[in-house]
C-alpha cells in the first residue's frame, strides 16, 4: 500500500482511548491522583466486599445506597501514550510488516486526534529506539512519515531515534502499545516474564500480529505449494507442503499461540489480535478493545 494511500484510509477513524490505571477515592468528596489532569470522572461503583480497604469507602454514595460503596474514578488527564512497533526477525516475514504498520498508523491519528502526548518507538535485536514524545499535527506527521520509511526493506534494519530503556522516555502509568508477534528469540519464557516485570508500570496493551500462515495454516486435501519467507533474508521460496506437515504446523501455531495468551491471562493482561491486513479491519479491532474497556469501567 501506499503512504498517501494510507494516511487517506485512516483519517476520519478516531479512537475513544481509555485509560487502563484507576484510582479509588479515598476521602469523602475528594481523591488523590498521581496522574496529570484536569478533575475526575466517575465511572461507577460497586459493593464493598471481604478483602478490599475499609478506607476507600466512599460515605456518600453509601449512605445514598444504604450500603457500604466503593467509588472507582479514573483522571480526565493528558496521559502519555507509545507505540512500539517490531521490527525483529520473525516479524520481517510476509504480511506482518504491514499489518503491524496498519495498527501503528490507526494509533498514531487516535493519539493525535485525542489530543494527548504520543510517542513512536522501535523495536529490533538491538533495543528499543525512541522516536520521542511530542503532541500535535507536526508531531503526527513526523512520527507517519518514521513509521512509512521503515516499511522500505532498506531501512528496516536500521531505524533512526535513541536507543534507550523505555523508563527513560516514558513516564509511568502511560498507555505502552506494544505490536508484536511475540514469537522472537527474545520473547521466549523468560524474556516474555522480563518484558511483562518491565511493562508492569504502564498501562500495557499488547497488540498480537500474525498472518494466515501462523494463526489459521491453510488445510488443502492434497500436497500444496505454499509460499514462505526467510526472516534473515527476506527471500520467498515455495514449498511443498503435505497434509501431514500442514496438520503438525497448524497444531504448533495453535499452541504457541496458546501459550502467549495464557502468559497474558495469568496477569490480567487484555490484548488485541491482529491476523489480516486492512485498515477498517484493524480499526475495528482495536476500536472494540477499547469500548470493551469503557463498559467495563462504567
Amino acid at each position: 500500500m501506499d503512504g498517501k494511500l494510507l494516511l487517506q484510509e485512516i483519517r476520519g477513524k478516531p479512537i475513544d482511548l481509555v485509560p487502563g490505571k484507576k484510582v479509588v477515592s479515598i476521602n469523602p468528596g475528594e481523591w488523590t491522583s498521581s496522574f496529570e489532569g484536569k478533575g475526575y470522572e466517575p465511572l461507577g461503583y460497586r459493593d464493598f466486599q471481604i478483602g478490599d480497604n475499609p478506607r476507600q469507602v466512599h460515605l456518600p454514595t453509601s449512605a445514598r445506597r444504604g450500603i457500604p460503596t466503593i467509588v472507582e474514578r479514573v483522571a480526565l488527564r493528558d496521559f502519555k501514550l507509545m507505540i512500539v512497533i517490531d521490527l525483529s526477525r520473525s516479524m520481517r516475514v510476509r504480511r506482518k510488516v504491514m499489518i503491524q504498520h496498519e495498527a501503528a498508523a490507526v494509533m498514531l491519528y487516535a493519539a493525535w486526534q485525542a489530543e494527548t502526548t504520543f510517542g513512536l518507538a522501535v523495536r529490533t535485536e538491538q533495543g528499543v529506539h525512541s522516536m520521542g514524545l511530542g503532541i500535535g499535527s507536526r508531531h503526527f506527521y513526523h512520527s507517519y512519515r518514521i513509521l512509512w520509511s521503515l516499511c522500505a526493506p532498506a531501512d528496516r534494519a536500521a531505524p533512526s531515534g535513541s536507543l534507550v530503556h523505555l523508563r527513560r522516555c516514558l513516564p509511568p502509568n502511560a498507555m505502552l502499545i506494544y505490536c508484536s508477534d511475540f514469537l522472537d528469540a527474545g520473547f521466549d519464557a523468560a524474556g516474555l516474564d522480563q518484558l511483562l516485570r518491565a511493562v508492569g508500570r504502564y498501562d500495557f496493551v499488547p497488540l498480537i500480529i500474525q498472518d494466515e500462515l501462523e494463526y489459521s495454516f491453510p488445510s488443502a486435501p492434497d500436497a500444496s505449494l505454499i509460499a514462505f519467507s526467510d526472516s534473515k533474508t527476506g527471500a520467498c521460496e515455495d514449498l511443498w507442503v503435505s497434509q501431514t506437515s500442514a496438520r503438525r504446523i497448524a497444531a504448533l501455531n495453535e499452541t504457541r499461540f496458546a501459550a502467549i495468551v495464557e502468559r497474558f491471562r495469568q496477569r490480567d493482561i487484555k490484548h488485541v489480535h491482529l491476523s489480516s491486513p486492512g485498515v477498517n479491519t484493524t480499526h475495528a479491532a482495536i476500536n472494540t478493545f477499547f469500548r470493551r474497556r469503557r463498559r467495563q469501567s462504567a
